[in-house]
């Protein structure tokens, strides 16, 4: 229970954070937070909580966002399923592959809403191109998050240890 408490408040952080740096400066908006965590986490749980993961971020992506509710969780459930299901059978190795899975997840996200959108009639919908760019950009920041700051931090440590020994 306190895994499931624990993912939930984690959704509502990252959605309220993405929330308020879309507003604070637009192109932040192509940064899809809840994305990058819901693809995180799918690759790691088993399929069923994959799936409630998905859904819960959706949801939280909705009502944030505004808009049709229930359009983001439906993208954000199917594409949690395919990356439970990935991450159940294939072994990923390393972090790039993981930060290139849930970047082409975000596009398969992009591409599920801008299908439902255009098939309701919904005017304002993203170009491809944009689709494309919040993708890339997805997996960007998740491939600088899976590998930069683990590396940077273990050159500090490194560097931190080396004036500890040099001071003595």
């Amino acid at each position: 229970m306190k895994t499931v408490l624990g993912i939930i408040f984690a959704l509502l952080l990252v959605g309220l954070v993405q929330n308020a740096l879309t507003q604070a400066w637009s192109p932040l908006g192509r940064i899809d937070g809840l994305m990058m965590l819901t693809g995180f986490l799918a690759l790691r749980l088993r399929f069923v909580p994959a799936v409630a993961t998905g859904a819960v971020a959706g949801l939280v992506q909705d009502s944030l966002a505004g808009g049709l509710i229930g359009l983001h969780a439906f993208a954000k459930t199917v594409v949690a399923a395919v990356l439970g299901s990935i991450g159940g059978v294939l072994m990923l190795r390393g972090q790039l592959a993981e930060a290139l899975i849930i970047g082409v997840g975000t596009f398969a996200e992009g591409l599920i809403v801008r299908s439902l959108l255009l098939f309701l009639g919904w005017p304002g919908l993203d170009s491809g191109g944009l689709v494309l760019g919040r993708s890339v950009t997805t997996g960007l920041v998740m491939g600088l998050l899976l590998v930069g700051v683990p590396r940077a931090r273990l050159e500090w440590k490194a560097r931190r240890g080396r004036r500890r020994v040099l001071a003595r």
